[in-house]
């Protein structure tokens, strides 16, 4: 009797371990002046944030605070991509400034797999939902307006354990068995 209740503890802990914890998350860009970035890297907890044009602009539509990859011309044309720094699940933001001619391909990632291309061509919300484990968005615009700004990125984030949170609870469960074994004896 005795092991079964040491076997139904460790057990308990192993669940309790092994189990993650989400919560949910948002990249702010309410933090950050309005204007030129006089960058084209930004860096959040949560994420990377790269444009492959001339800068960032935040407050690009003159909403909130919205960021933009600029080109030369001062248009937010230019490609922009977001490395998020752990895989996200319930994703979803804002796309605005939508122009006549405006049109964007949304690569959607997780590591190296591509998981899908979502095509815009108007302002609103873009729920990714559908997509788990998003590593990564390449956003690919081919606007011949004046291009889109993206806000209110909100998703949810997996709490995996640390390895060294594994080794421990291998190490332990090691210890159990031999303490249980030597009873046995």
């Amino acid at each position: 009797m005795k092991f079964l209740k040491q076997r139904s503890i460790a057990l308990s802990i192993f669940v309790a371990l092994f189990s993650t914890n989400t919560f949910a998350d948002t990249l702010d860009f309410t933090t950050l002046a309005h204007g030129a970035q006089g960058s084209t890297v930004l860096v959040f907890p949560q994420a990377t944030i790269t444009s492959f044009g001339s800068d960032i602009y935040v407050g690009a539509s003159g909403i909130d605070s919205e960021i933009c990859a600029l080109t030369a011309g001062f248009n937010c044309q230019a490609d922009l991509q977001v490395d998020f720094t752990a895989a996200v699940n319930n994703l979803s933001f804002v796309l605005a400034g939508y122009d006549s001619g405006d049109h964007l391909d949304i690569n959607i990632f997780s590591g190296a797999s591509l998981l899908g291309t979502i095509a815009r061509e108007s302002n609103g919300l873009v729920d990714l939902s559908a997509y788990s484990n998003i590593t990564k968005l390449y956003f690919d615009d081919s606007s011949t307006g004046a291009g889109f700004s993206y806000d209110k990125f909100q998703f949810t984030v997996a709490n995996v354990p640390e390895p060294e949170t594994y080794g421990m609870l291998l190490a332990g469960l090691g210890l159990l068995g031999f303490a249980t074994r030597r009873k046995q004896a």
